[in-house]
């Protein structure tokens, strides 16, 4: 199939880009490189799929030296540039995931999280639409669960009370692909996706900022008094998950061709057992303090796992990493790469 990846030099951008390649798909990704706090780690996952950094620019395809891979430096929000682009290529499929992510820092920045993340997620859609894409893959956030939700977190929740501007961003997204689905017959595929981490995940995630903090020696800080429970998925299952629902698309007969499913672990485990794992896999001792801050003040829960009932029934597929097994190598990765590769 020919596929065009939104946000390919992101983290799961980069892992869906070389599977997709390893698979055997033509595959153009696109993604802006404008974030200062991830461009350099963006570079270096281009330069894994076989992109030269210094021959990115605006607009221009590159081919991979290693696969058939064309990289775009290209933004979401270029609505003309985006359509052109699907006009030439006529795409089989679009995996959306450019995104800005981040509950805390867009009670901060509003604005930018709506532009990318509603506005740009229209852009595709609309570009999709009118090019005769068979398919939309989107990934959405489990912060779309907003204060009415308990966990386990199952679709059918009430989400329309978003605690961040994050959560409104991407739930609103999630509307627009309903509203394609359902008045154009597109086909889309959302995946709300639970604290994924591994290689190469972005500076600002959970697992990155927990090993940089016992790396470098600093404090963690828990809120809540050290009690929060996680959903903690890898990398690796989320492809697997995108991987068949972009080949077998699930979508119920008499329905508007969309599907969404709560894509996570589905086992809790609490934050400071996470800590004490990254500790116990990095050979370092981690630095804890405990604050009595409660979560919905900054737009998280205490307890936030998914229920995956319909991804199993649907789909006949699950996440299988356990993060005791899964855990010791991204620890080794960050070992590797750490001031070699990135900083943070």
């Amino acid at each position: 199939m020919k596929i065009l990846v939104t946000g390919a030099a992101g983290f799961i951008g980069y892992h869906t880009v070389n599977r997709l390649i390893n698979e055997g798909h033509q595959v153009i990704g696109i993604d802006n490189l404008c974030d200062p706090d991830t461009v350099d780690l963006k570079k270096v996952r281009l330069s894994l799929l076989g992109i030269s950094p210094d021959s990115i620019q605006d607009a221009t395809p590159i081919r991979s030296s290693i696969a058939i891979f064309d990289f775009i430096k290209l933004d979401i929000l270029d609505r003309e540039k985006l359509l052109q682009l699907c006009h030439e290529c006529k795409f089989d499929v679009i995996i959306h995931l450019a995104a800005v992510a981040g509950a805390e820092i867009s009670s901060k920045y509003p604005l930018p999280f709506y532009d990318i993340n509603t506005t740009g997620t229209l852009n595709v859609l609309e570009a999709a639409r009118l090019t005769g894409v068979k398919h939309i893959f989107f990934t959405s956030s489990s912060v779309v669960h907003g204060k009415l939700s308990q966990a386990p977190m199952k679709e059918l929740d009430n989400v329309d009370t978003p605690m961040s501007m994050y959560a409104a961003s991407k739930r609103a997204a999630e509307l627009l692909c309903y509203s394609y689905a359902y008045s154009y017959n597109l086909p889309v595929t959302i995946f709300r996706l639970f604290t994924v981490y591994g290689a190469w995940c972005r500076p600002n995630t959970i697992p990155m900022r927990i090993a940089h903090d016992i790396t470098e020696g600093k404090p963690i800080t828990v809120i809540n008094n050290g009690y929060l429970v996680r959903d903690f998925t890898y990398v690796d299952d989320v492809i697997d998950g995108m991987m068949f629902t972009i080949n077998t698309p699930s979508h119920k007969p008499g329905q508007p061709p969309y599907a969404l499913y709560n894509v996570g672990r589905s086992t809790p485990v609490p934050y400071l057992s996470f800590i004490q794992s990254i500790e116990m896999a990095l050979g370092q001792p981690a630095i804890i303090e405990q604050v009595p801050t409660d979560p919905f003040t900054i737009g998280e829960h205490v307890e936030m796992y998914a229920d995956t009932t319909n991804l199993e029934a649907e789909l006949a597929y699950s996440p299988v990493w356990d993060y005791e097994e899964a855990v010791p190598l991204f620890a080794r990765w960050f070992k590797e790469n750490y001031n070699v590769n990135f900083t943070i």
